[in-house]
C-alpha cells in the first residue's frame, strides 16, 4: 500500500498558509502517494479544495491524520492535535523547538518523528529545501510593504508642478535574507536606502541591492575573522553611530536575530526619542523580543510621535506565494527521503541527519535536549550543533559582554560556529532579486564530549568552512551579475585594463557600486570629476541612484582625490 500524506488545516492564529499547494499534491499524486488533505485546508491561501485534482478530501484533523503516514504542516501543530496524531508517524514542519518545549515533549511521549524544516544544514545542496529563506523573503518584502503604508511620507522622490517631493530615508538594521528583501523593495519603491550590519561581508549584499551600508567604527571580527561579543565601549560606539542615523530616518526595519534565541536589542529608547516626528519603526524580530526594546509584540502603538509596530507572520501576509515556495521545499525534502514508496531516514545524508529533531522517543538536536534538560541521542552518531545550520538572520551576536573574557579561552568549536555564521550565501540565494523570521536553535558543544567524537566534527568544520569559501567565490559572481554585471569579467581582465583609480574612496561608492560604473565608462577619479548636470542627471538614472550623486558631492569628492594624488 502507498503511503499516505496528510494536509491538515493551519489552526494557529493568523496562520494563512498551507503546507501544499496543489501543483507539488498532484505531483505527488502522480508518482504513486496517496495525498489527504482537511478540508477547506488552502482556502486562506486561495487554493480551493477542487483544485487538489485526486487528492481525498477529510473533514476534520483527526480524521486527516487517522491514517497517516507523514504529516505536512507550515508550523508545528498544537499539544491538541499532537494526540490526534497516529503514534510513529513523521511530521515536516518549522518547528521553532526553543518556542514550543510543550509540543516537543508531546511528539517525544507519541513516539512521533519530527523533521524540522528549521534545522536545514548550510549547504547548496540543502538550499532547495531551505524554508526558513523563502518564508523570509516573503517576511522582508512585506515588511517594507508595512512601512510605506503606515508612514505619513512617499517613499519615491516625485517632481510635479507643486514642487519636488524629496525620497523618504529608510534604515534596514540586519542583512540576512529578510532585511536583504526589505532593503531591495524600499529602493524600488523609491525611497533612499541605508543599512546596517555587522559583519563585514554583509557590505557586498547591502551594496548588491542598492543601500549603502552604514560604518559604525566597531569591529566585531577578532583574529582569524571570528565574530566576537562586543565589550561595552564597542555597544556605546555602536549605539551612538546608529542613533545619528536614526535620528534622519523616516522609516526604521529591523531584521536581526540570533538563531533560536531571544533578538539582541539594538534601539534603546532614547533613540526613539531622537527620531523625527511621524517616523516608523517596523520590527520584524517581535515575535522573538524585538530588536527595539520598545516593542509590543503584536501592537501597533506611539511612543511620542513615532509609530512602533511589532508585526506577528509577515510570510503568512503573502499566503498565496509563501505557501507555493514552502511547498517547493517540503516537496524536495519528500523527494530526498522516499524511496521506493517508503520512508528511508538516511543518517549518513547530512540533510537528513540535521533535520531529524525526534525520532524513536528520543531528541536528536543537543539545543533542544539542553532545553528540556533530557540527554540528546545523536541521530546517525553526530550531534548537531548551531554552527552547522544555516545562517538565515545576519550572524548577530548575543548581548553578552567580551569584557572579561578572553581570546584564548575560546572554545574552538564557538570561534568555528561564529565563522560559518559569519557566511551569507543562503542569504543571497533567495534575493531574486532582491528573518521568518527564522529561528533556530544555537548552543555551545558539549565540554566532555568524547575526543573521537570531537575529532570527527572538527573535521566536519573544515570542510564546511571550506565549502563557504567556495560558495562565497560563487556569491560574489551572483552578485555581480544581480547588480547589472553579467558582461563584465573582472577576473578576466588584465593589469593595463583594469582602472589606475579607486572609485571605493568616493563616499557611496563600494565594490558593486564600482563595477557598474566601469560599465558605464567611468573608470577614473578624472572623469567623475568632470560630470556636469546632464551627465550627472544621466548617471543617476543607469545607477537608479536617484539625487545621490549630487548629494554626496561624488565630483567634488573626485577632485579632492585627484589634488592629493598630486
Amino acid at each position: 500500500m502507498s503511503l499516505i500524506i496528510a494536509v491538515p488545516h493551519e489552526s494557529r492564529p493568523s496562520e494563512r498558509r498551507v503546507a501544499l499547494d496543489p501543483s507539488r499534491a498532484e505531483r505527488l499524486i502522480q508518482s504513486g502517494l496517496q495525498v489527504h488533505i482537511q478540508a477547506e485546508c488552502g482556502h486562506a491561501a486561495s487554493f480551493h479544495d477542487e483544485d487538489y485534482h485526486g487528492a481525498v478530501v477529510k473533514e476534520s484533523f483527526a480524521d486527516v491524520v487517522a491514517s497517516a503516514d507523514i504529516v505536512l504542516k507550515v508550523v508545528c501543530p498544537t499539544v491538541e492535535e499532537i494526540e490526534l496524531m497516529p503514534r510513529g508517524c513523521l511530521l515536516i514542519c518549522i518547528m521553532s523547538a526553543f518556542q514550543h518545549t510543550d509540543e516537543v515533549i508531546a511528539l517525544r511521549d507519541r513516539q512521533i518523528t519530527l523533521l524540522a524544516m528549521d534545522h536545514l544544514p548550510r549547504t547548496t545542496r540543502a538550499q532547495p529545501m531551505d524554508a526558513l529563506s523563502s518564508q523570509a523573503t516573503v517576511a522582508g518584502y512585506k515588511a517594507a510593504l508595512l512601512a510605506a503604508e503606515l508612514s505619513p511620507r512617499l517613499f519615491p522622490m516625485l517632481t510635479t508642478a507643486a514642487g519636488t517631493i524629496r525620497p523618504s530615508r529608510v534604515l534596514v538594521i540586519g542583512a540576512g535574507v529578510a532585511g536583504l528583501q526589505a532593503i531591495a523593495t524600499s529602493k524600488r519603491l523609491g525611497a533612499q536606502v541605508d543599512a546596517y550590519d555587522i559583519r563585514r561581508a554583509a557590505k557586498e549584499q547591502i551594496e548588491s541591492v542598492g543601500a549603502r551600508m552604514i560604518d559604525t567604527g566597531v569591529e566585531v571580527e577578532g583574529a582569524g575573522g571570528f565574530a566576537r561579543a562586543l565589550r561595552k565601549d564597542e555597544k556605546q560606539k555602536q549605539h551612538d553611530a546608529l542613533a545619528e542615523h536614526l535620528a534622519k530616518a523616516h522609516v526604521v526595519i529591523c531584521a536581526a536575530a540570533i538563531p533560536g534565541r531571544r533578538a539582541p536589542q539594538i534601539i534603546t529608547e532614547d533613540m526613539v526619542d531622537g527620531m523625527l516626528p511621524e517616523s516608523v519603526i517596523v520590527d520584524m524580530a517581535a515575535s522573538s523580543g524585538g530588536n527595539c526594546e520598545l516593542t509590543r509584540i503584536g501592537e501597533h502603538y506611539y511612543h511620542h510621535e513615532t509609530l512602533i509596530v511589532g508585526p506577528l507572520n509577515l510570510p503568512s501576509h503573502g499566503a498565496v506565494h509563501a505557501s507555493e515556495m514552502y511547498s517547493r521545499n517540503v516537496y524536495n525534502m519528500l523527494e530526498l527521503i522516499i524511496h521506493d514508496g517508503e520512508v528511508n531516514l538516511n543518517a549518513d545524508d547530512e540533510i537528513v541527519s540535521g533535520c531529524v529533531l525526534l525520532h524513536d522517543g528520543q531528541i536528536h538536536h543537543e539545543g533542544t535536549a539542553k532545553l528540556l534538560d533530557v540527554e540528546c541521542f545523536p541521530f546517525g552518531g553526530v550531534i548537531h550543533r548551531a554552527h552547522e545550520m544555516p545562517d538565515q538572520t545576519a550572524g548577530w551576536l548575543s548581548d553578552e559582554s567580551a569584557d572579561d573574557v578572553s581570546q584564548e579561552k575560546r572554545s574552538g568549536d564557538d570561534n568555528a560556529a561564529a565563522s560559518l555564521n559569519d557566511k551569507s550565501a543562503v542569504a543571497v540565494q533567495q534575493i531574486n532579486p532582491g528573518d521568518t523570521e527564522a529561528s533556530h536553535q544555537d548552543t555551545h558543544s558539549s565540554v566532555d564530549a568524547k575526543n573521537a567524537v570531537a575529532s570527527s566534527e572538527v573535521d566536519l568544520l573544515v570542510e564546511e568552512s571550506e565549502l563557504s569559501q567556495l560558495e562565497d567565490e560563487q556569491t560574489l559572481a551572483d552578485l555581480q551579475a544581480m547588480d547589472g554585471a553579467t558582461d563584465l569579467d573582472v577576473a578576466a581582465m588584465s593589469e593595463e585594463q583594469l582602472p589606475t583609480d579607486d572609485l571605493t574612496l568616493i563616499e557611496g561608492v563600494g565594490p558593486a557600486m564600482q563595477i557598474r560604473l566601469y560599465e558605464f565608462g567611468y573608470t577614473s577619479w578624472q572623469q567623475i570629476a568632470e560630470l556636469d548636470d546632464q551627465s550627472t542627471e544621466k548617471l543617476s538614472v543607469q545607477l537608479e541612484l536617484d539625487n545621490q550623486i549630487t548629494e554626496q558631492d561624488w565630483s567634488g569628492q573626485a577632485k579632492k582625490l585627484m589634488e592629493s594624488k598630486q
